[in-house]
């Protein structure tokens, strides 16, 4: 059974070498909306805010009605493209992101920041942007019944994302099951894991708003370090560390 202190001084060896270069692959990811909400979307037409605000009724003439027409065109198109973006371009960086704290933990230095671009080559993309927008797809919908079964479902799934940047190539039936198997007795303590951290975002919220920033490698290390124990519970134990990390690198995480 896993602890939360194993876990994160495991992390925190693991990141020693390459702190700096998670902070930066933390940074760019994040930029580019994996791992991160997004922003809402201000629209501004005039001076007289009193007249930007449209009900059914106040629309009476063509003129509102084409001032309320673009205006709900543009938000729809803002809406299409954000979509578009996370499915085809945040998800999978997602993905890489976890690729890389992966890959530099088990080198002992950092992988490469273009790690975390990983899954847009080797033939895999498609399968990790279908998997992963099915998983976003089941939580919304369970989302939509009530609050909890969304919540179950999202740490249900919870490991799909791991599972893909270690084998990208994984079905997606695949990786439901396996990440339904890891997750199964295991919810409620990853939960408890997460909020762990809400003191160093916190304390990171001091320095400008900006401090967490400096705390998103040993975040995303930890829950590496979740998946593996998890992994080698269900799949079997990873390759041997006794291994020289080098070849071990080369033999099971290919630079695409």
């Amino acid at each position: 059974m896993w602890t939360r202190a194993e876990l994160k001084d495991r992390a925190k060896n693991d990141l020693r070498p390459y702190y700096w270069y998670g902070v930066l692959v933390c940074f760019i990811a994040g930029i580019l909306g994996a791992g991160s909400s997004g922003g809402g979307v201000s629209i501004s037409t005039g001076s007289r805010a009193s007249e930007n605000s449209y009900s059914i009724g106040s629309i009476r003439d063509g003129r509102h009605a084409a001032i309320f027409l673009l205006i709900l065109g543009i938000f729809l198109v803002v809406f299409i493209i954000a979509v578009a973006v996370g499915v085809f371009v945040s998800n999978v960086v997602a993905v890489g992101k976890l690729r890389y704290f992966m890959d530099s933990a088990v080198m002992q230095q950092s992988a490469g920041i273009g790690r975390i671009f990983f899954a847009f080559g080797g033939g895999n993309y498609l399968n990790v942007v279908k998997t992963m927008f099915l998983k976003g797809l089941f939580e919304g919908l369970w989302s939509l019944l009530l609050v909890i079964p969304g919540i179950y479902k999202h740490y249900e799934y919870y490991m799909i994302p791991y599972l893909l940047a270690d084998n990208p190539e994984m079905d997606r039936h695949e990786a439901f099951r396996l990440s339904k198997e890891m997750m199964d007795g295991n919810k409620f303590n990853t939960f408890v894991l997460e909020l762990s951290f809400i003191g160093w975002y916190l304390l990171g919220m001091l320095l400008c708003c900006i401090g967490g920033i400096f705390v998103n490698p040993y975040y995303e290390m930890t829950f590496v370090e979740l998946y593996w124990v998890l992994r080698d519970q269900v799949m079997g134990p990873r390759p041997s560390e006794a291994m020289d990390q080098n070849v071990y690198a080369d033999a099971y995480y290919r630079e695409i």
